[in-house]
């Protein structure tokens, strides 16, 4: 993982021809690292990052680094960064992140993520990154609403509670690595929803066994 040592999966999520062309411009110079799909119709960030963590990408031991196309990452050295966590240990990381919008601080929980008012212990923050084996073995049924659909808003908790309560040796990286630009969903009329919607993924994720590495009770 290194210097160099990296690849991309971008996906276009049912975007206009104008915005798939321009993105394939900009792409093109990395054209032997990235591997750029385009879906007709809009599937929603999680349904995309389940196919793409689970299908396209075919190491276990990858190291996986999110990153929305709205935001970026800061400095030079985030793969040097997240590499030396792995290498001293870590099987995931959470944090951290520069808003665009406000001055913020998310101290990170590892221990209780999903009790009383920890909201899921922060660490569904930026930036994150994973082995994917630890992705590939969250229940799919943790990632699904009560629609059936994936879950739509707030499913970063979706999917970064039940890592972190299997991964047997998570990190908080304190250094500011990831510029986060706001959405604007699940603000406003919308925020009783997203507050609805995370009380659901937290009932959920009792399944999950405080003992970590994987297990389910």
């Amino acid at each position: 993982m290194p210097g160099q040592e990296w690849g991309a999966v971008v996906i276009d999520d049912g975007s206009s021809r104008r915005c798939r062309d321009y993105m394939r411009w900009v792409l093109a110079p990395y054209q032997n690292k990235i591997t750029f799909i385009s879906v007709a119709e809009r599937r929603t960030l999680l349904a995309n990052m389940v196919w793409a963590v689970r299908y396209i990408c075919d190491n276990a031991e990858s190291v996986l680094i999110t990153l929305d196309a709205d935001d970026c990452l800061i400095g030079n050295r985030v793969i040097e960064t997240v590499a030396e966590a792995y290498n001293n240990g870590a099987d995931l990381t959470v944090g951290s992140m520069i808003r665009t919008d406000k001055v913020s601080n998310y101290p990170v929980d590892f221990s209780c993520p999903r009790e009383g008012s920890n909201r899921g212990g922060n660490v569904w923050q930026h930036l994150r990154s994973f082995r994917k084996s630890i992705f590939d073995a969250i229940p799919d049924e943790l990632l699904h609403s009560e629609t059936g659909e994936y879950y739509d808003l707030a499913s970063d908790w979706a999917f970064m509670v039940p890592m972190v309560k299997m991964a047997r040796s998570p990190v908080w990286i304190k250094t500011p690595l990831y510029l986060y630009e706001p959405s604007g969903l699940g603000k406003g009329p919308d925020r009783g929803q997203r507050e609805k919607v995370i009380a659901d993924i937290m009932e959920k994720n009792f399944q999950i066994s405080d003992a970590g590495g994987g297990e389910l009770s």
